[in-house]
């Protein structure tokens, strides 16, 4: 990996590019470790008046997850359903290429159903200092003593709108929308240089 070592570990890279994969920052153990991906496939479920719970339920028996109509994370080995408001649901999987149909088959009228593969991208932030890198532009408290694991929000990071939960202990998973992707990783890569970041995107220079 190239290693991005300056004073301003963004200097020369255009501000409409994503930041290339490499070490930033302090030297050493990287404190941060940053990894960008698309998630194959995305959907969003609304449930319709008054079909919040059973909607939840469905899903959980679908994905067989502890699913529930409160802001959290139901995370699986292939599927995620993370609960972003009252009866709305983000629903993530990594086999099911037609999971809006999936869904809509499952749900009937108890539902809308939205593709959102293209909508968004995945960043994976493992390590102890990611507390410390997202506090820098986080409107929410994300403490960890209290932001736990299944925990997750809807909220604003660094001026972008981000649905964020804990998967366990060290790590936290972030959708962001994508034309925010250059933008968003500028913000991870400057907050996170002091603690030594090490970012692994596989987009270098993708706008």
């Amino acid at each position: 990996m190239a290693d991005h070592s300056s004073h301003d570990p963004l200097a020369g890279l255009p501000f409409d590019r994503v930041p290339p994969s490499g070490a930033y920052g302090a030297g050493g153990a990287a404190g941060v470790t940053v990894a960008t991906t698309d998630t194959p496939f995305i959907a969003l479920v609304v449930a319709r008046n008054g079909f919040a719970a059973s909607v939840a339920g469905r899903l959980g028996r679908a994905f067989g997850l502890e699913v529930a109509d409160r802001a959290g994370a139901a995370i699986g080995a292939a599927s995620t359903v993370v609960g972003t408001g009252p009866g709305r649901f983000l629903v993530l999987s990594k086999i099911e290429p037609d999971l809006a149909g999936t869904l809509r088959a499952l749900l009937g009228a108890e539902a809308a159903i939205t593709e959102q593969d293209d909508a968004f991208v995945t960043f994976d932030l493992t390590g102890d200092k990611v507390p410390d890198l997202l506090a820098k532009g986080a409107l929410i408290d994300l403490d960890p003593r209290v932001f736990l694991p299944g925990h997750a929000a809807t909220t604003v990071i660094a001026h972008s709108g981000v649905t964020a939960w804990r998967v366990h202990e060290s790590g936290w998973r972030l959708l962001v929308a994508r034309s925010f992707e250059a933008s968003f990783t500028r913000f991870l890569v400057a907050s996170g240089a002091e603690f030594g970041l090490r970012l692994e995107n596989g987009t270098a220079g993708r706008g």
